[in-house]
């Protein structure tokens, strides 16, 4: 029988689904892992259910394990906006989590996780081959910026540049929506805000433990980071 939670597909905005069961006194196992960039969705099913520690590595199984111990049967839907993860290379951040209980008891638990940005090889103990590459996150949310912050602003700007103050004193409503519409998404955009400046720290963190090692970094050059 179809479990209400195995009845619901992943948000619009997420963007690494974890598929959980966990058996009456038992710690919770993975059925499946779903990556989605764009119009294309990865899924990875596994025929025989793998422990947390034997699918992601050690400090995001950590912070799941932690996660857990939160949703139930008394908290069936968990949000957590502020849960962030950083690996090497790579940040996770945003999760919610939803539960169900089978007439066997077994719980089946969906942890959507909203954004990643870097290379999500880095979350696994396995290789799954995944086509979906860092650059294309990082693009998106760069997209996500312009659109939320840039061109607002720019509208703004073009409405300001060299005007009279009468100009501006006769836009000042279509000023004041901009504003408005900026911070009703405020949160959305510390969040992508902070994701990015994170990831771009732990660039620059590897780039130097690589320079010392005497190890070219992989991703100063693809940022065009510079101090």
């Amino acid at each position: 029988m179809t479990t209400a939670v195995e009845g619901y597909d992943a948000g619009e905005n997420d963007r690494f689904v974890v598929h959980l069961k966990r058996a009456r006194g038992s710690e919770a196992e993975v059925t499946a892992v779903e990556l989605f960039n764009s119009d294309v969705r990865n899924r990875y099913s596994f025929k025989q259910l793998r422990k947390l520690q034997e699918v992601f590595v050690a400090p995001l199984c950590a912070e799941l394990e932690r996660a857990l111990r939160v949703v139930g049967a008394d908290n069936r839907i968990v949000s957590m906006p502020d849960f962030e993860v950083t690996l090497p290379g790579l940040v996770i951040g945003g999760l919610r989590m939803l539960y169900s209980r089978a007439e066997d008891g077994t719980e089946v638990i969906m942890l959507r996780l909203r954004e990643y940005v870097g290379a999500i090889k880095s979350a696994f103990t396995f290789d799954p081959g995944m086509p979906v590459t860092s650059a294309s996150m990082r693009e998106r949310i760069a997209v996500e910026v312009l659109r939320d912050i840039v061109n607002p602003l720019l509208d703004i700007l073009s409405i300001a540049k060299d005007a009279p103050s009468y100009v501006l004193e006769s836009n000042a409503s279509a000023i004041d929506r901009q504003l408005k519409r900026m911070g009703m998404r405020q949160d959305e955009i510390n969040f992508y805000n902070g994701m990015l400046k994170r990831y771009i720290a732990g660039c620059r963190s590897d780039a130097a433990n690589g320079a010392a090692n005497g190890i070219e970094a992989p991703y100063q050059s693809k940022l065009g980071l510079r101090n």
